[in-house]
């Protein structure tokens, strides 16, 4: 006569209770150290704004329209053209006749790279036309910040500009 033995043998080793629990608190613990990491992260980098005063700015939003109305009635048009190191900036009036600024302020900004963004010493070249040296300035597309000012009359204008 046999007795019948009914365990079922366990390989040592195995998936476990404890094991199990261990594996699911070690997943939750990375995963809480990767959200704490991205987190800190996000905090110190760059916080995304442009203006230091957004909501400011947005309020003042009716005065940039009207600015920018009565600019436009003014009919002034800029003109820019780069070539062998040299900037010629022309202004002119609705009928095309020069514009004799009282101030002139050209900034040239490098879109990719802020910290090559420049003010350039512009020299008055002929009614409504002025110069300026835009030697070291790297080949490719730049932005022309030009603010003129005659009279109480403010132009403002930003445009595209593509050094060879």
């Amino acid at each position: 006569m046999t007795i019948a033995n009914n365990e079922i043998p366990r390989a040592r080793g195995g998936l476990t209770g404890p094991k199990v629990l261990a594996w699911c608190v070690g997943f939750f613990v990375s995963v809480g150290a990767v959200n704490v990491y991205m987190v800190t992260t996000a905090l110190e980098s760059q916080p995304g704004l442009v203006a230091d005063h957004p909501y400011e700015r947005g309020l003042a939003h009716n005065d940039v329209l009207a600015a920018e109305a009565k600019e436009q009635g003014l009919g002034w048009k800029l003109g820019s053209k780069a070539a062998d190191g040299v900037l010629t900036v022309t202004l002119q009036d609705a009928a095309g006749l020069p514009v004799s600024a009282e101030r002139i302020d050209v900034r040239l900004l490098r879109p990719s790279d802020a910290h090559l963004d420049r003010q350039l010493d512009l020299v008055a070249d002929g009614a409504g036309q002025w110069r300026a040296a835009i030697d070291g300035a790297a080949a490719g597309l730049w932005h022309l910040a030009v603010v003129a000012e005659r009279g109480g009359q403010r132009y403002d204008s930003y445009e595209t500009l593509v050094l060879p």
